[in-house]
């Protein structure tokens, strides 16, 4: 008598689970963007979101599996429009730096300008992976892909210039884009203003940041 292979379909997340999932990530996010990865702990999450530990380990895996996650989920959305618009440059041949530059700085600036207090803690936690060597590899698989393909668009246009003094000009003005998103309270006290024009903030960084890359692609003396 023949043996049939029996396949048992997978069954697909309920609603009630991907809205447990969603609340846990979310719980994530804001935590670690508050304490960072050693001062937050499962309990904290646990207690954010409103659910027993257990679950965060069911939804999210440890601690360092659920950071992990907490970074690709957002990474994921930014790289693909950074990519995507960074393709219709390349093929347009016609571009200015400042073109560039602004396709690769403003997908997370809008997002942490929108009001929307998860992306306002998740560019905190771009600014823990980008100053952490723990997390060089994670960084690598979810940033630099598109950073790299920046800088060698730079140098391809620009043959002249060291692709060392470019890279660095380009983490250079990541470090802004983040201290911006993260600390305009700072702006304010420093600046001695009770409140700031988001606008008049993002071209004053992309001004900035501009003028730190095309000083990177001419040799240096």
């Amino acid at each position: 008598m023949a043996q049939h292979a029996v396949t048992e379909r997978k069954r697909a997340p309920s609603q009630r689970s991907i809205a447990a999932r969603d609340r846990i990530l979310d719980a994530a996010e804001q935590v670690f963007a508050e304490r960072g990865f050693e001062g937050a702990s499962i309990r904290d999450i646990a207690e954010r979101a409103g659910v027993q530990k257990a679950n965060v380990n069911f939804h999210g895996g440890p601690k360092e599996e659920l950071f992990e996650r907490i970074v690709a989920r957002r990474a994921t959305v930014l790289s693909e429009e950074r990519m995507a618009k960074i393709q219709i440059l390349d093929a347009q041949g016609d571009w200015a730096t400042h073109d560039l530059l602004s396709t690769f700085l403003l997908p997370l600036i809008s997002r942490a300008f929108s009001g929307d207090s998860q992306w306002g803690a998740y560019a905190r936690i771009v600014a823990i992976v980008s100053t952490d060597t723990r997390w060089r590899d994670l960084a690598a698989t979810h940033f630099d892909p598109v950073a790299t393909r920046v800088v060698q668009m730079l140098c391809s246009k620009h043959p002249q210039a060291d692709p060392v003094r470019v890279a660095g000009a380009l983490v250079f003005s990541v470090s802004s884009m983040l201290a911006l998103c993260t600390s305009q309270w700072r702006i304010s006290v420093l600046g001695g203003a009770n409140s700031l024009n988001a606008e008049d903030m993002i071209q004053n960084l992309l001004g900035f940041c501009e003028a730190g890359i095309t000083d990177s692609l001419t040799p240096a003396d």
